[in-house]
């Protein structure tokens, strides 16, 4: 749930429906759910404070309030879309943060990947997008729940193995660094986003890295 939740946030242009939609009853209550399961399950204080924090944001903007709006689609075009340099960090796709370029062999890497779990991206953004990234996290662990649903532990444990690598091995070699460039713009709604996203991450790559050690 996590995983979907920040791929749409990083995801979606602000638009008066999309506010409507993470502001709704149905939606609040989805956070709510995660934040005490995440109290429940998972020794992390951080990361129910970056929660809470990021709750309260969508709070404040029930009123659906048009400025509030035009503000954040100028945010996410500065934080998310790397407009021009100076202007915001470069935009979120792996190939940019680790190659310094776009649609290096980084792409290709996550293009095959994707598409050995039968999925291909839509769209006018590049495979490697944040975004997309973290959905095909999210899909990996909804095809490991559906295994272990029926007992099938073989395949429900090669999911597990497969969100292990691409966390490793791709995720967690540049997303932090992208989310450390938002929080040093000091956005008000992508900052606590961001943070949640390297709370969940950093959570994420301490297991990973326990089940190959062990």
């Amino acid at each position: 749930m996590l995983y979907e939740f920040l791929s749409f946030m990083l995801t979606r242009n602000p638009s008066e429906d999309m506010v409507l939609h993470l502001t709704s009853d149905e939606q609040m209550s989805r956070l709510k759910k995660i934040e005490s399961t995440i109290a429940r399950d998972l020794p992390s204080d951080e990361l129910r404070r970056s929660l809470r924090e990021l709750i309260s944001a969508l709070g404040s903007m029930r009123d659906g309030d048009r400025g509030l709006i035009t503000k954040l689609q100028e945010e996410h075009a500065r934080l998310l879309r790397g407009i021009r340099k100076g202007y915001g960090p470069p935009p979120p796709y792996e190939s940019v943060y680790r190659s310094g370029q776009l649609m290096s062999d980084h792409v290709s890497e996550v293009q095959a990947l994707y598409r050995r779990a039968g999925l291909e991206v839509l769209g006018g953004e590049p495979p490697d997008h944040i975004g997309f990234e973290l959905a095909f996290m999210a899909f990996l662990c909804r095809r490991e729940e559906e295994y272990r649903s029926v007992g099938d532990s073989e395949n429900a444990q090669k999911s597990a193995s497969s969100q292990d690598d691409f966390l490793l091995d791709h995720i967690m070699k540049w997303v932090p660094q992208f989310c450390t460039n938002v929080l040093d713009h000091g956005s008000p709604f992508y900052g606590p986003v961001a943070e949640l996203t390297m709370g969940w991450l950093r959570l994420e790559e301490k297991n990973a890295n326990d089940r190959r050690s062990a």
